[in-house]
């Protein structure tokens, strides 16, 4: 026997078993990207699935109720002392001095007239903006619950870790659903696409 029937045969990689084999591994790693894929979804939906009534959730409502409180308490003492200071201002512009006064006299009046003038507008004037941060709308919720929000943040950072943690599963998870439904998509075309090629290809075989 010859020696090249006694030596064993090697198996010769052809073209074609060569687009098998990285045929093969592309969708084995497919498939693992697919599968971290699911996981992800599924940690992102239990996550997403916490109840809505957390701890920084109901921390939050307690701190936009005791800010709503707070501009209340502050807006009622301004509306207080605003009808007290404009009493006092229309009392001493009653007590003008007549004509046969002092200029001194009549100059001190007007000072405590422009003074109390002044105090009425500041008074005002932090009326205007109590009622502007109540009713205002901030860049991405009401003024009044960033300012809450803010405060809880301070407070209690270990809630608001928590939460934005909870946020971002969500967010992922939204992205992983849309991400799903179009490859969904995609491959319910590539389906449709190939049975018309099979159909197209049948059809000029036809005699």
């Amino acid at each position: 026997m010859s020696r090249s029937m006694d030596r064993p045969q090697q198996a010769v990689a052809t073209p074609a078993s060569a687009r098998a084999a990285g045929g093969t591994a592309e969708m084995q790693a497919d498939a693992q990207l697919y599968q971290a894929a699911e996981e992800q979804l599924e940690q992102a939906a239990m996550i997403a699935s916490a109840p809505l009534e957390s701890p920084y959730s109901m921390g939050l409502a307690a701190q936009v109720e005791a800010k709503h409180e707070q501009v209340e308490r502050i807006e009622d003492r301004l509306e207080s002392l605003i009808e007290s200071q404009t009493s006092r201002l229309q009392r001493t512009q009653m007590q003008q001095p007549g004509l046969l006064a002092f200029p001194g006299t009549r100059t001190q009046w007007q000072q405590q007239v422009q003074q109390q003038q002044k105090s009425l507008q500041r008074l005002l004037g932090r009326l205007e903006l109590v009622r502007e941060v109540r009713d205002s709308m901030g860049v991405h919720a009401p003024r009044i619950e960033e300012l809450a929000a803010r405060k809880l943040r301070l407070q209690h950072p270990e809630l608001a870790s928590e939460w934005d943690a909870l946020q971002q599963a969500q967010r992922l998870h939204q992205l992983l659903q849309r991400q799903r439904t179009e490859q969904q998509g995609f491959e319910r075309g590539q389906v449709i696409q190939s049975g018309r090629s099979m159909r197209l290809g049948l059809s000029q075989h036809d005699p």
